[in-house]
């Protein structure tokens, strides 16, 4: 069985140790430190975050995602169905039935999860003020300490139309919670610092900041090492290393290619470079139409940026030497170009550098000769 694990939480030997940061989150959580976490995309946060919460004895956590929430609505439901999942208790859930009577309420069990099911009448809107019913119950649930409660994707809230009210209410309800611990993971950096460092914002230094980037190589490399060995195959620190950069350290791009290698080397075989083509080409096949779908909404002088930052890893994207091999005649045009790639999240920038938000589509540009 192929033992490499992707775009899921992973846990115990599936995660990879990371000792500095687990036990900083991990005494952060006992302190009842409420923290914001940040990271790239696929760097870890979630399974650090699970991990963290497991080591912990007696603790429970609350996970809720965020991830492209649109509306109040959605949000409060995401939160509901996190209680429910969380607290199966009879006494609790009538509690929770009568707290959001006025959103005429009704619960089932979902055959397929076996999970309880909460339905709200669609013609009740679920107004941002909801949120303090709901952050109640939370508190209800935290009474007897050892509750971390999680937002994943917490900057998503800022796509919410009233999204100043909700962080308010939330902000307002959530500083009287001294049993809960609150983690805010978020992975678009800017938008996490707008919520926590901005002086105007509701959530300014209400949590300490934690910091969760790439895997150290000496932790990792390992990790890597022994997974493949489990299925009898060895592999040498280099060809570790040409996977990690190709995948540009990012923990669950690296993961997914590893599986890749697994799956194009038999037992018993010794896995070199020349692997690593077989296994870009099948993670190209799988993603082949959403990097399709995104050349799609580019002007070609965004493509031909696009297209350099693939070819020129690491040169500043307003240099002079960046504006020739693009064949884009002034910075401004660059600058535009940049500014449209990060919009529709194909790139980020990152301590002066622009990077592809998925490494691959990169090295699938330069397969495909644009």
């Amino acid at each position: 069985m192929n033992p490499f694990r992707y775009g899921q939480v992973v846990k115990g030997r599936n995660f990879c140790r990371r000792p500095g940061l687990i036990r900083q989150l991990m005494s952060f959580i006992e302190a009842g430190q409420n923290v914001f976490l940040q990271g790239e995309r696929r760097t870890g946060k979630t399974s650090l975050i699970h991990e963290a919460v497991r080591k912990l004895s007696g603790y429970r956590l609350l996970y809720i995602d965020l991830l492209e929430v649109k509306t109040i609505d959605d949000m409060c439901r995401r939160m509901l169905t996190s209680i429910l999942r969380t607290e199966r208790k009879a006494g609790f859930q009538r509690k929770l039935m009568q707290t959001l009577a006025h959103l005429k309420p009704s619960l089932s069990i979902d055959p397929v999860t076996g999970f309880p099911s909460l339905s709200l009448d669609s013609r009740v809107e679920i107004r941002p003020d909801s949120i303090e019913g709901i952050l109640d119950l939370f508190a209800g649930l935290g009474r007897n300490g050892k509750l971390v409660v999680c937002f994943d994707e917490f900057q998503d809230v800022l796509n919410l139309r009233n999204s100043a009210e909700a962080l308010a209410l939330l902000r307002s309800r959530i500083q009287f919670h001294s049993n809960i611990t609150y983690l805010f993971a978020g992975s678009i950096r800017n938008r996490m610092n707008s919520i926590f460092t901005d002086p105007e914002s509701p959530f300014f230094k209400s949590a300490a900041s934690l910091e969760v980037g790439k895997i150290d190589d000496d932790s990792f490399i390992p990790f890597l090492t022994r997974k493949f060995a489990s299925g009898k195959r060895n592999i040498s620190k280099e060809t570790v290393l040409s996977v990690i950069r190709k995948a540009a350290g990012i923990p669950g791009d690296v993961q997914e290619a590893c599986a890749c290698i697994w799956d194009v080397t038999s037992e018993g075989e010794q896995v070199t470079e020349k692997h690593l083509n077989p296994a870009l080409n099948m993670i190209f096949a799988r993603e082949n139409k959403a990097y399709e779908a995104a050349l799609v909404q580019l002007t070609g002088q965004q493509l031909r940026c696009l297209v350099t930052l693939a070819k020129t890893d690491g040169i500043e994207p307003l240099s002079a030497g960046f504006l020739e091999e693009s064949g884009i005649r002034t910075a401004s045009s660059v600058q535009a170009a940049l500014k449209r790639l990060v919009k529709l999240k194909i790139i980020y920038q990152h301590k002066g550098t622009y990077r592809f938000s998925n490494p691959f589509f990169g090295s699938w540009l330069l397969w495909k000769g644009y």
